[in-house]
């Protein structure tokens, strides 16, 4: 029996079929116990944006080692490279986000900005305003707040989560939710005005926030209609609500800029960064914020006598080391257009896919694709893609592609070209009819 309680994994499945145990990588590739080669077309979580085994991230963390191997940011004391690294990270962040809270993953970051939100507006005298606004196929994370935004019911079973501090509205979903006829405007708006209806229902007054991703990811690669980020965000500030980007999986260059809130327009009270901040080389994750919520949260903090709030490893040298080091590769790579080349070569290589017989779409926004299929089909394709030597991530009906940076352009063909074959096949392997 395996000592390792598996995360997102059925435990007596897993005892049955032991897991894939990876031992090495190097640039987009992950290599088994048993010497099988795999590329890896969603950078393990969405995160790997530098590769499995990069050389410069391990040598900068050895360095700080050297240097400083652990410090804290408590109680008046904290590491000059940390600071380091605030500075430069809020110099590349979308204008306005000038400060930084750390901690060590993006369940975490999600769990603090949340705290953080009800603590500002406690802190300008309205502490009724505690509830937080979510959209189906948000995916948020899996502690206990975290969890309770995620609207995956497999992170909500058996574990008694509070739901009702949280009120959740729709999607931007085109292909599933969009009414017959109705194009991505009037979808959008459509969104938009059950948006207000629901804060309008529920209350204005007990809401502090509500907290989106920029384009999802988890959720199955769901782009959004035109318009709609403009009219959220209209609806947010008329009614006082805070609004929370979930950067995690778009941060840095996922989606064609340096973060979705550029691609997307928004301008955001609060940002949740993790994954991509170190290349997943270091557990590091920040919370930003605007020069008027730290105010905010530095004036109650100081009326209550402290800030309570931090994490043992929130900050870590190593940490900040690494970090500085995967920003300056992303500077040194000219981001935007290296996802920008990248991205393209991805379309092209993908086009064969969308005529096959399955496929409902093709979606892609910078170097993060889903690709939609018939319902039962997506589990069959991954399977044979991974026999293939290709690992996407299996979202319900759609396959997610989100490849490493380093990724080159024969891996990106590959790609294409895998997942051409596995739909093909899926396509000729009758459905299984129910027992």
């Amino acid at each position: 029996m395996n000592a390792h309680l598996l995360p997102f994994t059925d435990p007596r499945a897993a005892e049955a079929s032991p897991p894939r145990r990876m031992v090495r990588g190097q640039g987009a590739t992950v290599w088994d116990v048993d010497g099988h080669a795999f590329l890896d077309a969603v950078s393990g979580l969405w995160c790997a944006s530098l590769g499995f085994a990069p050389s410069r991230l391990r040598d900068a963390a050895a360095r700080q080692m050297d240097e400083l191997a652990y410090y804290h940011s408590f109680m008046g004391r904290t590491c000059a490279v940390t600071d380091r690294l605030s500075r430069e990270l809020t110099a590349l962040l979308p204008a306005g986000l000038d400060h930084v809270l750390y901690g060590t993953s993006g369940s975490e970051a999600v769990e603090a900005a949340v705290k953080l939100a009800r603590y500002w507006q406690a802190g300008r005298g309205r502490p009724g305003k505690t509830r937080v606004i979510a959209r189906d196929g948000g995916y948020h994370g899996s502690l206990v707040t975290s969890a309770a935004l995620t609207s995956m019911a497999y992170c909500h079973d058996g574990f008694h989560l509070p739901a009702d501090a949280v009120i959740r509205v729709g999607r931007p979903h085109v292909l599933r939710d969009a009414d017959p006829g109705e194009d991505e405007q009037a979808f959008a708006a459509r969104l938009v005005a059950e948006l207000e209806a629901t804060i309008l229902d529920e209350g204005p007054d007990t809401i502090c926030a509500m907290i989106a991703e920029p384009a999802m990811g988890s959720g199955g690669v769901m782009l959004p209609p035109e318009g709609y980020w403009n009219g959220v965000q209209d609806v947010l500030r008329r009614h006082d609500i805070l609004l929370i980007a979930d950067e995690i999986i778009t941060g840095f260059g996922r989606t064609g800029r340096w973060f979705g809130c550029q691609t997307y327009g928004i301008a955001p009270d609060m940002m949740t960064l993790a994954k991509q901040l170190t290349g997943a080389v270091f557990p590091l994750s920040a919370v930003a914020m605007t020069g008027r919520i730290r105010d905010g949260i530095a004036d109650h903090a100081h009326g209550l006598g402290t800030l309570g709030h931090g994490v043992t490893y929130g900050g870590h040298p190593v940490g900040a080391a690494v970090a500085l080091e995967a920003l300056a590769m992303y500077r040194e790579m000219d981001l935007e257009s290296h996802v920008a080349r990248m991205g393209a070569g991805l379309e092209a290589a993908m086009a064969p896919v969308r005529a096959l017989p399955g496929v409902l779409d093709v979606r892609r926004v910078g170097l993060m694709m889903g690709v939609e299929l018939a319902p039962g089909h997506a589990a069959r394709a991954a399977a044979a893609a991974e026999d293939r030597g290709v690992l996407f991530r299996l979202i319900g009906d759609v396959l997610g592609i989100a490849p490493p940076y380093v990724t080159t352009d024969a891996e990106i063909a590959r790609i294409g070209a895998v997942m051409a074959d596995a739909v093909r096949q899926t396509a000729r392997i009758p459905k299984a009819e129910p027992a």
